[in-house]
């Protein structure tokens, strides 16, 4: 990522900074993806090596892990490894119900499962991600096996989907449908879920979050 390009930049640093407080030795650390977790990410390693901290990092992109290895920061996965906290970043979040909506990136599918791993998860966000109601500037990505695209399709029509886009691909391989609804419920990431061929929602509904801001 060429950060010389990351808008909004200088918000974007002092929300990464305000995490680094809680890093500590032998942590394990969900690196979330997006632009302000990776600059938290960049923020952390220079932290761990000044201070030569011993940190595990769960990442959630291969952009994430490249910055982990450019800080010589050890990674791990879920099945060795208990997270002890995570960030993260969001496309728009709704804060009267702390709801967000994630996977500009394509990387939802890893984000959700650091998400309910971690006790704790920050969500790094800038002013510009804040939303009267969710849906209100962002569709929802919708991860699918590339098999089950014209039948997740139909099936989130019948569902009350007024918009539905093939956008491209995710790091797993698998198809991403950003779709529109005119009304986004509490109950609609549990429905999605349930339809054969969906891998994951961007739906980011009821999780143990605290937003940075």
């Amino acid at each position: 990522m060429d950060i010389s390009k990351i808008e909004n930049y200088e918000e974007k640093e002092k929300i990464a900074m305000k995490i680094l407080d809680k890093v500590k030795d032998n942590d394990t650390i969900g690196f979330g993806s997006g632009t302000t977790s990776y600059i938290a990410a960049m923020k952390i390693g220079e932290k761990i090596q000044k201070e030569k901290l011993n940190i595990t990092a769960i990442p959630t992109s291969k952009e994430i892990t490249e910055v982990c290895k450019k800080y010589e920061i050890k990674i791990g996965n879920l099945i060795e490894n208990k997270i002890d906290w995570a960030f993260d970043g969001a496309d728009e979040v709704d804060l009267k119900n702390m709801w967000l909506i994630k996977g500009r990136g394509a990387a939802m599918f890893k984000e959700k499962l650091n998400i309910i791993s971690s006790p704790i998860t920050y969500i790094l966000v800038d002013n510009t991600k804040f939303v009267n109601y969710l849906g209100e500037k962002c569709k929802v990505p919708i991860e699918v096996f590339p098999d089950a695209l014209e039948y997740v399709a139909r099936e989130l029509k019948n569902m009350g989907a007024i918009s539905i886009t093939y956008r491209g691909m995710t790091e797993n391989g698998n198809g991403i449908l950003d779709t529109q609804f005119s009304k986004i419920e509490e109950n609609l990431e549990s429905k999605i879920k349930l339809i054969t061929g969906v891998i994951e929602s961007g739906l980011f509904l009821k999780y143990n979050i605290e937003i940075v801001k």
